[in-house]
């Protein structure tokens, strides 16, 4: 069962590398493909100019790394370093534009645009991460102060680790979000901006606040778990 879980995610996370390494060189040069007109206002056709434009933007980036970048050994300032992506950038944007019969705006727009269900995927996966983390330290708590005698210290305990818990879980969320997206739009250590984009980022108080939330109904239900035996050796006293 374990091994047939395994497989699936490693095929996902190959296919994401695989989708986000093809096709990139440094030249500043859009791979020759058949011109096919599309239209943005159509979701299936704007994940097309949107893979595109994301494709684009990379190569723009690695193209001024390598030129003009802080490591390339010809670094002359971020001024220039920011013509020259954005120079690269519009240059390609220019080239899908004309094979897909759109404007350069319409290409640049789309690059705002974000799959939810990848999202979604996304916050989930960390979400039942984060799960097995709050139930081990919710179990350590409730071990340490066992239901029904010290609850109010296991109850200060469950307060105060899940604010730390919750920080910790929106810290590493986001280093789990930015590593999702690096390798689907394959940036690799070239993220720069885009970074931004993730939407992990833009809500860092309501996921912290729902981190805490989703800490407390853990810890309670194994509070709640721990009082069976309890509940369970005092109705037994009952018949005795």
């Amino acid at each position: 069962m374990r091994g047939t879980t395994i497989r699936p995610m490693s095929c996902f996370f190959v296919f994401l590398c695989f989708a986000g390494c093809a096709g990139r060189n440094f030249n500043c040069e859009w791979p020759q493909e058949p011109a096919a007109p599309l239209d943005p206002s159509k979701p299936g056709q704007l994940r097309h100019i949107s893979d595109d434009a994301l494709l684009a933007e990379d190569m723009a980036i690695r193209y001024a790394d390598k030129r003009v970048g802080k490591s390339s050994g010809n670094f002359k300032g971020a001024d220039e370093y920011r013509r020259t992506r954005e120079q690269c950038m519009t240059q390609l944007f220019e080239v899908i534009a004309k094979k897909h019969a759109i404007t350069q705006e319409q290409v640049r727009q789309s690059l705002l645009f974000r799959r939810t269900s990848l999202d979604i995927a996304v916050i989930v996966s960390f979400a039942v991460l984060y799960a097995f983390v709050a139930r081990f330290v919710a179990g350590r708590i409730w071990e340490a102060c066992p239901p029904g005698q010290g609850w109010i210290a296991g109850a200060a305990l469950v307060l105060l680790a899940s604010a730390v818990v919750g920080f910790l879980g929106v810290v590493t969320g986001e280093l789990w979000a930015l590593t999702i997206e690096g390798i689907r739009i394959g940036a690799g250590g070239h993220m720069s901006y885009r970074a931004n984009r993730v939407p992990w980022a833009h809500h860092r108080g309501e996921l912290f606040i729902s981190g805490m939330i989703l800490f407390w109904v853990i810890a309670a239900l194994r509070y709640r778990a721990g009082l069976r035996p309890t509940e369970s050796s005092s109705n037994a006293g009952l018949f005795i």
